[in-house]
């Protein structure tokens, strides 16, 4: 019932935040939700923009890797916000800038065949099949 009772209270606040809002232009959005049942309040958090506030004030606490942006290989399209900042990254941008350049994102690629998956069984590998 607890988990009924936050989903109403996200659902009626003024604005619902999503990972994939683009409302923020952090590289990896982060969004987190506190329930307390015994004060009856839910606190939302962009934990993504607090921690671009403390990468300011003490940037000698975090460090970043960087690596090839991957390909995406979705069945449905590519949210906006992703290709935003995969875009921002690879051309060494912001997101802001990124986004303004209005570009469509990658399409979806559908799978062949079905999925399929192995479970031991008996010694053995028995193939299940999905769909």
């Amino acid at each position: 019932m607890l988990a009924l009772e936050q989903a109403i209270a996200i659902a009626n606040a003024q604005e619902v935040w999503d990972v994939n809002d683009d409302l923020c232009d952090c590289a990896n959005q982060r969004i987190s939700y506190h329930f307390n049942p015994y004060h009856g309040v839910t606190e939302e958090s962009r934990i993504c923009c607090i921690q671009a506030e403390l990468r300011k004030m003490w940037p000698q606490f975090f460090r970043t890797t960087r690596q090839e942006p991957a390909e995406w290989n979705g069945e449905s399209d590519m949210p906006r916000s992703i290709w935003h900042r995969q875009l921002a990254s690879e051309l060494g941008m912001s997101v802001s800038e990124a986004r303004a350049m209005g570009l469509e994102p990658p399409k979806g690629k559908p799978r062949l065949g079905k999925p399929s998956f192995y479970l031991p069984w008996s010694g053995d590998w028995l193939e299940v099949k999905l769909g």
